[in-house]
């Protein structure tokens, strides 16, 4: 039987999108070197895995040992599970180390369990004895969250990891409750600490907030650390009246940031001198700009005393968002310079915050949840500049520029359907955190739960563009609701690792094609989507 041509491309159409089913029908599909691979990826693939012994995770993070090793560790939420790197005795969830200097074999070296069971210990920080004021040079620490009760020894631990394969606890700060996301500056020994005493010193009350944020010199990691200060939102301090203010969900630091000495797009002060805090996780988020030194500065009256002239005196911007968001992450990106903007003549240079609004309930039942840009370049309207004048609302400035969102039908293209579907959380959790990556400022990493890791071009600011993702698959390990993709980061050398709430493990990425070259800033013509 003859066919026309009109005939013949149908049936290449045909025979096209049969192949294109088939082939996203191969959840398990495997790259030239073997790897397994989920189906649903563009610009990105898995490079290697390990399964963290079923533990669901939350944190990731890296660091550069002195004899040259790349080690990571995993902060996991509560549970307990046997460990197999020691006889299988169940241990309580706690903290991973990984060897992850072959990204393609790494191997899980130890677990350090919490104290007690009930316990959680989702963070974890990394810094060099060498850089810690007074550190030992050669040795590494870990300093990480124990979230519980009194009894289960709720504060944080600093350990020595030298020896991945014998930590040391080093020092302990206990007595204080609702710890979380902590932020470690490696220079100073700053520790940002989301938590709150249990009681103020002179009355016995608490601050109003669940987690505050208390300030601690822990440049000594082998001592107790200090404490410098407890901060918070105006209203949160113990003696506060009204609505009681969103907790702190964690804070960074630009301190450490590579141009840390250099000035803020539009501000009068330098990028070294900011801290950003986000407030509220999932609801009434608050987005907060510090200065730094004010902020180390303690107020003169003591916490049962303070007033909300004391807790003002450190910001310089606040942004709050609407009820139905909150602010889980704020990583901040300075000095760029969109291409779209080359023929204005004012605001050409911009800093953002990437503030990502936590999704908290399973199948998408809640509000929609965001990841945000928001521009703070004018971070108040006090002088101008940094405005363009002085406002009645000295507030005025920092302004949601755009979002990073991802359509939960999407999925819908893969066997598993619509990301509100699969069973647990659909919508952002939070961003890669390190300054020091190759992609910063030109590409960032979003988790975003069933939605797997998403890659952002924010060349363009006010008009991102989603260039990659990765979504997992569920294994042996995943609890029943199914996978979860909980908290990325990235490494200096470009590795991106994304760990799984409920048990699926750590997966270590890699951008590949043309949003590798985007987020490198290098030249390419590829574009390999992988889909």
């Amino acid at each position: 039987m003859l066919i026309s041509a009109s005939g013949r491309k149908r049936v290449l159409v045909g025979l096209a999108a049969t192949v294109a089913a088939a082939l996203a029908g191969q959840v398990l599909a495997r790259d030239n070197r073997e790897i397994s691979q989920s189906g649903e990826q563009k610009n990105m693939r898995r490079v290697g895995h390990v399964d963290l012994q079923g533990r669901p995770s939350y944190q990731p993070n890296v660091i550069l040992y002195p004899d040259g090793r790349t080690i990571a560790f995993a902060g996991t939420h509560g549970g307990s599970r046997p460990n197999p790197l020691n006889k299988n005795v169940v241990e309580p969830n706690g903290t991973m180390i990984i060897d992850v200097t072959n990204p393609s074999q790494p191997m899980e070296k130890f677990h350090i369990p919490v104290p007690v069971a009930g316990g959680q210990a989702q963070m974890a920080r990394m810094c060099l004895g060498s850089d810690l004021p007074r550190g030992v040079a050669g040795r590494v620490y870990l300093l990480r969250n124990i979230q519980g009760s009194a009894a289960q020894q709720s504060g944080y631990e600093v350990w020595d990891v030298t020896n991945v394969t014998s930590p040391v606890l080093a020092s302990a700060l206990r007595g204080i409750r609702n710890t979380h996301k902590v932020w470690w500056e490696c220079k100073s020994g700053i520790a940002y600490l989301p938590d709150s005493k249990d009681v103020a010193a002179s009355t016995g009350q608490q601050w109003r907030q669940g987690q505050s944020m208390v300030i601690a010199d822990w440049s000594n990691p082998n001592a107790t650390p200090t404490i410098i200060r407890t901060f918070g939102l105006p209203g949160s301090q113990p003696n506060g009246t009204g609505p009681v203010p969103p907790s702190l969900h964690g804070a960074i630091s630009a301190f450490e940031h590579p141009k840390a000495a250099g000035p803020l797009a539009r501000g009068q002060d330098v990028i070294g001198n900011r801290v950003y805090a986000a407030w509220g996780v999932g609801d009434d988020g608050v987005m907060q700009i510090l200065d730094r030194a004010k902020l180390l500065t303690p107020p003169a009256n003591s916490d049962d005393k303070l007033t909300n002239a004391d807790l003002e005196a450190p910001q310089v911007g606040i942004l709050y968002m609407s009820p139905d968001q909150g602010g889980h992450t704020s990583m901040p990106v300075f000095g760029l310079t969109p291409a779209s903007y080359a023929n204005f003549t004012e605001f050409k240079t911009r800093d953002i915050v990437l503030l990502a609004s936590e999704a908290t309930a399973d199948l998408c039942q809640e509000a929609p949840h965001w990841s945000f840009v928001v521009d703070v370049t004018v971070e108040n309207s006090k002088t101008a500049p940094p405005g363009t004048r002085v406002e009645q609302n000295v507030w005025q400035g920092p302004m949601v520029l755009s979002t990073m969102s991802v359509d939960p039908r999407l999925g819908e293209r893969y066997p598993r359907g619509n990301y509100c579907l699969r069973g647990a959380r659909f919508g952002v959790h939070s961003s890669e955190e390190n300054f020091r990556n190759p992609f910063y400022s030109r590409v960032t990493f979003l988790a975003y739960f069933t939605g797997g890791i998403r890659a952002w071009d924010i060349r363009e600011p006010q008009a991102p563009v989603e260039v990659g993702f990765y979504v997992p698959v569920a294994n042996a390990n995943t609890n029943p609701s199914g996978y979860m993709t909980n908290n990325v980061e990235v490494d200096n050398r470009g590795y991106i690792y994304a760990t799984d709430r409920n048990g699926s493990g750590l997966d270590i990425l890699q951008l590949t094609g043309k949003a590798n070259c985007i987020g490198r800033g290098t030249a390419c013509d590829d574009d390999n989507g992988d889909d």
